[in-house]
């Protein structure tokens, strides 16, 4: 009995450890690293893995795509601007209607965000005092795609303050796609999001 509890008792642990790895974003650092040592995922091994989702063949070398992943049954795409470090991030959510191009055009855009962080608040980034600045849409994955921009303090990344822009577009499939773009305070640009977004189907 007593050695079934240590098996039980070092599961635990181990459980609690990976757990606490992944919090502190060891597990990734180290598999990021992993695939650099073996020469990391092609872009065009990426733009293959994506297509299901996004066409990002015409997008052009000023911009890599840096990660497909699936987050709780989300699916995440980043892509990151070369010169700037700016990231944008393509949702293709679960849940169809956790956002839409409704929400992001109605007054109450702001308590919408809150409150769909909220379910999520026990992620590995978490955003704190977010504020809607303002609204507006760009040309981007064939369509109109409204958007609001947006300030937010994140915790657990080396970027403290953050701005960029929150959109919603409709996919051809039907789903809907949440198109974000991100950098650090001050060194966000409109210009880079729109020159992506235009390229991308």
């Amino acid at each position: 009995m007593k050695g079934c509890l240590t098996i039980i008792y070092k599961t635990i642990i181990a459980v609690l450890v990976f757990f606490g790895l992944l919090h502190l974003g060891v597990i990734d650092f180290i598999k990021d690293k992993l695939e650099e040592r073996n020469g990391g995922v092609s872009q065009e091994k990426m733009l293959e893995e994506t297509k299901d989702v996004i066409d990002l063949s015409n997008v052009d070398g000023e911009y890599t795509i840096d990660k497909n992943l699936k987050v709780l049954k989300n699916r995440m795409i980043v892509a990151e601007h070369n010169a700037t470090g700016q990231k944008m991030i393509m949702i293709e959510p679960r849940k169809e209607n956790i956002l839409t191009k409704e929400d992001i055009t109605s007054e109450n855009i702001q308590e919408k965000i809150e409150s769909t962080l909220q379910k999520y608040k026990y992620q590995l980034v978490k955003f704190e005092n977010i504020k809607v600045t303002k609204k507006s849409e760009m040309q981007g994955v064939g369509q109109k795609v409204p958007y609001v921009k947006v300030s937010a303090e994140i915790s657990n990344l080396p970027m403290k303050d953050v701005e960029g822009i929150l959109g919603v577009a409709e996919l051809s499939n039907g789903k809907n796609l949440i198109v974000i773009s991100v950098n650090e305070k001050g060194k966000y640009s409109q210009i880079i999001t729109d020159a992506f977004y235009k390229q991308v189907k």
